[in-house]
């Protein structure tokens, strides 16, 4: 049974890395690389100087995918793991348990990462910026907001709330409490992780402007 699981995780992050792996290919190829070659604003020999540097480190890309995911996936486990010690009904389980909650909620951002590519590559950039401002609270403020609000707005979107909700209803499963329960669990723990991620972003937005 443990072997199975373990086989599970295994299986399941592996498919992740390979749909990131393709995405990061596609939008290489039929994003980035066309607006390279119609960049106008350099002449024709600093932009196949650019096009060169750029093919030789656009590897980098491909390893950076799968490494932000594992990164992403120890912290929400992280999150839910020290979350489980103030709820009675979420003490006692390992790690491990968490971190397949977190490998099965994943799913649903991969979802929106292919979803985002193809508006990007089909409708263009524009179109998947406006997917991205139409699924946010970016919805609800005017153009004329600050550009470092911007950002930590977007952060709350239609699929993270998606998001928290699939894996407060596989932490009802695992746990076998109610759906309200759950939701204020992960929003205890790892709702408490994504505020800070998203205070680190408007203070990054602040210093670097």
């Amino acid at each position: 049974m443990r072997d199975t699981q373990n086989h599970h995780r295994f299986f399941l992050f592996l498919l992740y890395v390979s749909v990131m792996l393709v995405i990061t290919y596609l939008q290489q190829e039929f994003v980035l690389l066309p607006s390279l070659q119609n960049l106008d604003l350099v002449s024709e020999e600093s932009r196949l100087l650019l096009l060169q540097k750029w093919n030789k480190w656009r590897w980098i890309a491909f390893l950076a995918g799968p490494a932000l995911l594992l990164l992403r996936l120890f912290l929400v486990t992280l999150c839910l793991f020290v979350g489980s010690f103030f709820f009675s009904e979420m003490s006692g389980r390992k790690f491990k348990d968490w971190w397949s909650i977190a490998m099965k909620a994943q799913a649903v951002l991969i979802l929106y990462s292919v979803i985002f590519c193809i508006v990007n590559i089909y409708v263009g950039s524009e179109q998947s910026m406006s997917l991205l401002k139409y699924t946010s609270l970016l919805f609800l403020a005017p153009d004329t907001i600050e550009q470092w609000i911007k950002l930590p707005l977007s952060a709350v979107n239609l699929f993270e709330i998606i998001y928290w909700s699939v894996m407060a209803f596989i932490v009802c499963r695992l746990t076998e409490s109610t759906f309200r329960k759950s939701f204020k669990f992960v929003m205890s723990s790892y709702g408490v992780g994504y505020l800070f991620y998203i205070v680190l972003l408007m203070f990054l937005m602040l210093y670097l402007s």
